[in-house]
């Protein structure tokens, strides 16, 4: 009787003890969508994006794991960065197994976006719920976490944040032009700041956003981890852009096929500050150019479904885990 009054007790502390003071990043694997899971320490959620709506369900029952491992049964923000079909398309289907609460968007199409399927689709799904479209300067309100819009339909920040505003030496002489005919510069990105550690996503921005971004001064400033833009792509990430951030650990959500491409390798590993680069896979165009095996999710073109989290505290020190191996490396602030 004693022992079970004591295991009763036990659990009962358990219950109340407070949740880890840390923040939890999961970046799931797409297969060159993109989908990245954000947990506060006050347990609030928020997932940007959600990959491909595929027939099968593939990137909707990868994402569902992940967020039940978590032990989320509703996401208060959904995040549609864009509406192509491999961040926003499977908005819906994701939707309908956890919802969202509150939806960010950039508000209306990009000009140059030929195709609204997806932008119809996901406004659909939202039905009478609560959307945000944002600009530059908005604040996302999240419990310990600042979420600040710096990117957002082509427009970006016109105000430099505290601490930040410097020149960027790296403008001189770039003046990149439109390449797409999609939505990627709408892009939402966002910074995130929890205490002093600070992670920047732009989604999807391509150049001629990022030299609006960070030209001719940057209202940035530096940061300690970058969700490499666009899959790896040559069309985003910018020298002008990554140097001047100086991370020192970029995160690669590309495919086998799809993205990582050597000029941006190349721009990662010679960034001033730069540490480590994770890969979601094993890019074929990158060859020689790839991280080391140990911090790549999925090192075969054969794709395992691993994915890579980190756990951020907040002196801005971080651990990023590959969870294929249970690769971890902590980086100091």
């Amino acid at each position: 009787m004693r022992a079970l009054l004591f295991c009763i007790l036990a659990l009962a502390l358990v219950r109340v003890l407070p949740a880890a003071d840390v923040l939890n990043i999961y970046v799931v694997d797409t297969e060159g969508g993109k989908a990245v899971i954000i947990v506060t320490p006050a347990g609030e959620t928020m997932l940007i994006d959600a990959g491909y709506p595929r027939p099968d369900n593939r990137d909707t029952d990868r994402i569902v794991a992940a967020a039940q491992a978590a032990g989320i049964k509703q996401f208060d923000y959904i995040v549609a960065t864009h509406y192509d079909a491999d961040h926003s398309g499977n908005v819906p289907r994701l939707d309908a197994r956890i919802p969202g609460r509150v939806f960010v968007d950039h508000g209306p199409m990009m000009p140059e976006n030929r195709d609204d399927t997806f932008f119809k689709a996901y406004l659909s799904a939202i039905g009478s719920r609560k959307r945000l479209s944002v600009k530059p300067g908005d604040v996302i309100p999240m419990k310990g976490l600042r979420i600040t819009v710096v990117t957002s339909g082509g427009q970006v920040l016109s105000k430099p944040l505290r601490g930040a505003g410097q020149p960027n030496p790296l403008c001189a002489g770039a003046k990149p032009e439109p390449t797409d005919v999609y939505d990627n510069a709408g892009s939402v990105g966002l910074l995130f700041e929890f205490g002093k550690f600070r992670m920047l996503d732009l989604a999807d921005l391509l150049q001629h956003v990022e030299y609006k971004l960070m030209c001719p001064n940057n209202p940035v400033g530096t940061v300690d981890l970058f969700m490499a833009s666009h899959h790896g792509f040559k069309v985003s990430n910018s020298q002008l852009l990554i140097h001047a951030l100086r991370p020192k650990v970029v995160i690669m959500n590309n495919g086998a096929r799809k993205g990582g491409e050597p000029a941006v390798l190349d721009i990662v590993k010679t960034s001033p500050g730069f540490e480590d680069l994770w890969q979601l896979h094993y890019s074929l165009a990158g060859k020689e150019r790839n991280a080391p095996e140990e911090f790549i999710a999925n090192p075969q073109e054969k794709c395992e479904a691993k994915a890579i989290q980190v756990v951020a505290q907040r002196d801005g020190s971080f651990t990023v885990t590959n969870t294929r191996n249970n690769y971890s490396k902590t980086y100091k602030p």
